[in-house]
Order: structure tokens, then sequence, then C-alpha cells
């Protein structure tokens, strides 16, 4: 496709229906499933889901989506339509089951500059009202990668915060996801990446005690990502951290599983 996604009839002429009632969207002969993974409060009540797209193939075979999604044989306005129509299923869903709860939607930045500029952030409240959701019940996590035009970036992300929308820095420590990225958009939360807590607790413990205590400077909430165990648990409470995510509180599970569950 040559054209950008940009009207909800556009959207809808993408969108499926499954028989369980959610949502799933294909595009040029891929399949995009929503999955979720929890996220709890450091003393392990339920906070939110992070929103995780599964992509398949013609032949059925699900796709890697982290290189997938920025894959260099995509031309940018598929990358972009895919990055839309994953967000699109994911609140739909979210809204359905969910709505209780607090949503993560991941954004690549330049995505989020071309969706910006297509569907402003007042027009992404309303729609978000449409669903029943509350602008404050989504947090837009902004990966790890390279953006060129921070100071677009920086007045997009001030414009959906002016609509009661909130920022997660994700994968904190890897790549662009850094101190100087942190002190440049003032993000409400800091997602720290898995890397850092592994070496915390094999003894390299300087790197994520100066993340915490950079979050207490800009005064952004704490969410450390790869708690796989209790080990992870008890080190997450111990450093005073708001949130945690892995999998020893929820693995990634898509959406029809999850239902299946609560058939059963």
């Amino acid at each position: 496709m040559n054209r950008i996604i940009a009207t909800l009839k556009d959207v809808e002429e993408h969108l499926i229906t499954e028989s369980d009632g959610s949502f799933s969207a294909k595009y040029d002969g891929y399949l995009i499933k929503s999955a979720f993974q929890p996220i709890h409060a450091t003393e392990g009540e339920l906070f939110g889901f992070e929103a995780l797209a599964r992509v398949y193939n013609k032949a059925g075979d699900e796709l890697n989506t982290e290189p997938f999604f920025t894959s260099t044989f995509l031309e940018t306005t598929d990358q972009v339509n895919l990055d839309r129509l994953a967000r699109v299923i994911h609140v739909k869903n979210f809204a359905q089951y969910f709505p209780d709860h607090v949503l993560f939607l991941n954004m690549v930045p330049d995505a989020l500059l071309s969706h910006h500029k297509h569907v402003p952030a007042s027009l992404l409240h309303e729609r978000l009202n449409e669903h029943g959701l509350l602008a404050s019940q989504i947090y837009f996590e902004l990966l790890e990668h390279d953006c060129a035009r921070n100071s677009e970036l920086q007045q997009a992300l001030r414009e959906m915060r002016e609509q009661g929308m909130k920022i997660a820095m994700d994968d904190y420590g890897v790549k662009a996801s850094s101190e100087r990225r942190a002190r440049l958009l003032h993000p409400d939360m800091i997602k720290v990446d898995r890397s850092l807590l592994a070496g915390y607790l094999a003894g390299n413990q300087q790197p994520l005690q100066s993340v915490v205590h950079l979050a207490k400077e800009l005064r952004a909430k704490l969410l450390l990502e790869g708690v796989e165990n209790e080990a992870g648990w008890l080190a997450a409470r111990a450093l005073g951290a708001d949130y945690i995510q892995g999998f020893h509180l929820g693995r990634p599970q898509l959406l029809s599983e999850m239902l299946e569950l609560r058939v059963c």
C-alpha cells in the first residue's frame, strides 16, 4: 500500500471481528492479533496490561515483531500503517475486556510523529472516549529507537499530555532510551530494561540504582521489566520500584487464549 491509513473508514476496511468477539486486522497478506502482558504494582496488585502485536504471514507462521515493524524490507508507509492497525485493535480489545485497568501502547518515535500528524491528540482523546476509556488510562510507551526530530517529538508528547494521556519511556538503558532522553522528555514513567535488573542481581548494582535516583529526581514512576522470579520481585520492592513486569507474575498471552481461560 502506498498511502497512509488516515480515516476511520480506511481502518475499518482492515478490521476482522473474530468468532469470540475480539478484533484482529489484515494488511497486505499479514494478520495482526493482540496479546497482553499484565503489569502489577510492586506489592502484587494488578495495575494494567501492555499490548503486544503478534503478526502472522499468509502461511500462518508467526513473525518476530521487533525487527518486522522496523524492517528495511518494509516501506515507511507500511510500517506506519501496521503500527496504527495494531494500536487500533489493541484499544478496541482492551476497551471490551479490560476497561477497568490501564493500557500500555508501544510506539516507535517516528511512527508516533506520523500518527500525530494524521490523528492529533484532541482527536485521539475523542476516539478513546468513544470506546468508553479515559485518556488517563493510556500510557504511550516510547520505544528505544532513535529520533532525529526531538523538538517535534517533545511537542507531540506535550499535546498528548495536555489531553490527559501519559508517557512511558520503554527499555531504559538500551539504545536511545537513556538519561539524556529522560531529561529531555520528562516521562511519567520509566520502564527499565530487563538487563539492568539482571545485572543488579548479579552484583552490578550501580546502573539500576542510578535509574532509581533519576526517576525520583524527575518525579517519574519506576517500572522494572524482566522480573522473572522471586529474587527479582524482592529486589524491586527493596529498591522502591512502583511497578513490575515479567514472567514471575504473568507472561504475554494472545487475547484469544486469555478468553478461553475465562470460559474455562
